[in-house]
């Protein structure tokens, strides 16, 4: 009497799944998706360490294979190699359509593919936004794409659930970092103008309101753009400008001094050009098809000379002054 049988994919699809739901930390709250038939097979809530429900929320596709076939790095330190044993080995997921790739791409939440390999017992991830940026011409011309892995990326590292974090963490910036980056960019050679214009002031002087309000906007836009780029950022933050300002003048009536505003306008001088450069190199080449798609003045504003002209000024500037 014949019976049916259960299907080697359908085997490799629950094991998958019992590696994920063994391997994620307490932290998270897995919901898996019925109809996966449109490139998610899961959402899941990342709640802080206190339990707390955050609404911090990622997509996940779950793939499995029997098991992922790695590559070494053709050159390392011996140094390298030793402390990182064979964290740094590389190999590429299984192929995903490119229509499922558009789709991710429009998604609102962070979109991660999940690699189970089964002989390992082992689960590794890839934030795959930033990938179909930097490969959006691949989308007409392929039919599929395939993600890069990183051995050391997994979730039985310790780290691994907390990388998973952070990059969900940096795609949520990705909207603000396009309004934001339009700003600095469109605006550089006003916020050059105004870093300048407002250092070496009478130092007991209250800054006036709308000298404040400018001098905030500039702050937060070149902090969340270094966040996204991964630019130093060493400038002091809003909150710690006013304390110490609060300290130095014990006066309760003003926010402010010129004082305050004219060190951290030179913090921010420091930083503003290599700031510019990573968004123009970002915009211009490393996801230069994706912006000049959506964003085709600014990528075209990226690609004049004049931008590049005041770059080039501000170092300049800074390197006399060194």
């Amino acid at each position: 009497m014949k019976l049916p049988t259960r299907p080697a994919t359908h085997l490799t699809e629950a094991a998958s799944w019992r590696l994920l739901q063994s391997l994620a930390p307490e932290t998270w709250i897995v919901r898996e998706v019925t109809e996966r038939d449109y490139g998610i097979d899961a959402y899941i809530e990342i709640t802080s360490d206190a339990g707390e429900i955050t609404g911090d929320l990622i997509s996940v596709q779950l793939k499995g294979t029997e098991s992922v076939d790695w590559t070494a790095p053709k050159k390392r330190p011996a140094k390298t190699k030793k402390e990182m044993g064979d964290l740094d080995h590389t190999a590429r997921s299984p192929q995903i359509a490119t229509s499922t790739a558009n789709y991710w791409e429009r998604l609102p939440v962070p979109v991660f593919l999940f690699v189970a390999d089964i002989s390992a017992g082992d689960v590794y991830f890839a934030s795959v936004e930033p990938v179909i940026r930097r490969n959006y011409d691949k989308l007409e011309s392929q039919d599929t794409l395939s993600f890069s892995l990183l051995k050391g990326h997994s979730l039985s590292q310790e780290i691994g659930p907390h990388m998973v974090d952070w990059y969900a963490k940096r795609e949520r910036l990705h909207r603000d970092f396009v309004s934001q980056i339009s700003q600095l960019v469109s605006h550089a050679e006003t916020f050059h103008e105004f870093i300048g214009m407002n250092q070496g002031r009478d130092s007991f002087m209250e800054v006036e309101a709308d000298v404040h309000l400018r001098f905030r906007a500039l702050h937060q836009s070149c902090q969340m753009a270094a966040a996204y780029l991964g630019v130093e950022w060493n400038v002091d933050s809003l909150r710690d400008l006013y304390k110490r300002d609060r300290e130095q003048f014990q006066d309760e009536w003003v926010w402010l001094h010129e004082l305050t505003l004219d060190r951290a306008l030179a913090q921010i001088e420091a930083s503003f050009p290599t700031l510019l450069r990573a968004a123009v190199d970002l915009i211009e080449n490393v996801e230069g098809t994706y912006w000049r798609w959506h964003h085709p003045v600014l990528h075209a504003l990226c690609g004049g000379n004049a931008l590049g002209w005041l770059i080039k000024r501000m170092e300049d500037d800074l390197a006399r002054r060194a």
